[in-house]
């Protein structure tokens, strides 16, 4: 019963006053370190998004004489390459949201600017937001492609 009074008087005083948050030296230091990382594994990233893309490019001019007795070169350089090219327009977008993430966090702490942290987070959000959309998608595909796997495996039983 307390409890509830205390969690009432609470909820009254945030209605009053409008609650800020503060970041202090330590939280500061911690952002700044963050972007340095993100922005390397943002930098990472690049790289290998044009590598893939290099690669793409590669397989569909070149792709029937560089697999020609592959069991991937049956499908052709063309599909492959296009694949890549997609896989390479995939892994552009995180990076470069935590690029933007990396350069507006340290923008924003080192000339206390609350927009720029403003975007900062809602960059580093879509980073969150991308993976966890695509991690559905692949979990949706292998739940596909298990059920496939159990209804072929009972419609091969059922036929021997």
């Amino acid at each position: 019963m307390e409890e509830n009074n205390y969690l009432e008087s609470q909820e009254n005083q945030n209605q009053e006053q409008p609650q800020t948050l503060v970041f202090n030296l330590s939280i500061e230091e911690l952002l700044l370190e963050t972007a340095k990382w993100g922005k390397f594994l943002a930098i990472v990233g690049f790289v290998f998004t044009g590598l893939i893309v290099l690669v793409g490019l590669a397989l569909s001019f070149f792709g029937t004489e560089m697999l020609p007795n592959s069991p991937l070169g049956a499908i052709g350089g063309t599909t492959l390459g296009v694949i890549y090219l997609l896989m390479g327009l995939v892994y552009y977008f995180p990076s470069k949201y935590l690029y933007d993430f990396a350069v507006y966090i340290k923008q924003a702490i080192q000339i206390k600017d609350q927009e720029s942290m403003d975007y900062a987070f809602s960059r580093l959000k879509s980073v969150y937001k991308f993976w966890g959309i695509l991690v559905i998608i692949l979990l949706v595909i292998y739940a596909i492609i298990f059920l496939f796997g159990i209804a072929s495996a009972i419609f091969m039983s059922m036929g021997s």
